[in-house]
């Protein structure tokens, strides 16, 4: 089974210290540890984002290779938190808040490994997460971005035990090739949050570009463009907080970056303009609605319940 592979996230100065801890923690406890952890903070943070930060930085090695990793890797420091000597904690700090996708465009410079897991800096992967994932990998050797099933929730849960017992929907996504070519044309076929990519075949597309709140879904369109394998398990991998998610898309200027991001893929000529104009009717129209009618649309018709 694969076993390298690197974790990128962001942190801005509006993120949750203690959701950022759970998240940090949820990948301390991967069933198959990252061989570097790339955390990229996105211009100045508060003194508690940069306090956890030195507490997972003391579990760490900052330049340790990947060969020196035993059975230290199980060790549990007086705080309960798992010491991770053998992993390397690479923080890359940026001057200014530049965004999600400058930001992790200069992480993945950064990202030393072939296989990079995306992780956000608020949500909690499932324990098997990546160790799921590495053996898919291994298996389909073809596959250059896999992503999977969401659990999404509300509240202040920081463990997955936790979030497990409020999770209100699922976000799954397609899973065979002729799914995945049928939906790409309509919504975002990858689950960005809990996403490993192949570090060359996202840089060979040109990484993420500017494109309001669509980077992750313009990366993957530009990918399958160019001949890139999408897959996704149907195994739940991430457990995702939702909470205001459906008030950030809504509204005239949302809309606007609807009708861009599709103009894109339409230029990409990964759709028809009688693929195109449907759609984007449609996705305008959602967005103008008010927020509980949009809540309702995407809890009722858009996702899957317990």
């Amino acid at each position: 089974m694969k076993k390298e592979y690197s974790v990128l996230m962001s942190v801005y100065q509006k993120e949750n210290p203690e959701y950022f801890r759970a998240a940090l923690s949820s990948i301390f406890y991967q069933t198959v540890l990252p061989t570097e952890i790339v955390l990229v903070c996105d211009g100045p943070l508060t003194a508690a984002l940069d306090a956890v930060i030195l507490e997972y930085e003391d579990s760490c090695s900052k330049d340790t290779p990947r060969s020196t990793r035993t059975d230290m890797n199980d060790r549990v420091m007086p705080d309960g938190k798992r010491d991770m000597p053998g992993t390397v904690f690479r923080v890359v700090r940026l001057t200014e808040n530049q965004g999600l996708g400058k930001a992790l465009n200069e992480g993945l410079r950064h990202c030393t490994c072939e296989w990079i897991a995306r992780m956000d800096t608020d949500d909690l992967a499932a324990p098997d997460r990546c160790e799921k994932q590495l053996k898919y990998l291994e298996r389909h050797p073809d596959v250059d971005v896999l992503s999977g099933t969401i659990a999404e929730f509300q509240g202040d849960a920081l463990d997955v035990q936790a979030a497990e017992k409020v999770v209100t929907s699922y976000k799954t996504v397609p899973q065979t090739p002729e799914e995945i070519f049928r939906y790409i044309k309509q919504r975002n076929p990858i689950n960005h949050p809990c996403v490993m990519f192949k570090k060359s075949s996202v840089e060979l597309s040109g990484g993420y570009q500017p494109c309001p709140y669509f980077e992750d879904y313009d990366l993957w369109v530009r990918m399958y463009r160019d001949q890139a394998v999408l897959a996704n398990l149907s195994d739940t991998l991430l457990y995702m907080r939702v909470n205001g998610m459906h008030q950030r898309r809504g509204g005239i200027q949302y809309a606007k970056y609807i009708v861009e991001f599709r103009m894109k893929m339409y230029r990409y000529q990964v759709i028809t303009f009688g693929e195109f104009l449907p759609m984007t009717v449609a996705r305008v129209l959602v967005s103008l609605m008010p927020n509980g009618v949009r809540k309702y649309l995407y809890d009722k018709k858009l996702r899957k319940h317990k």
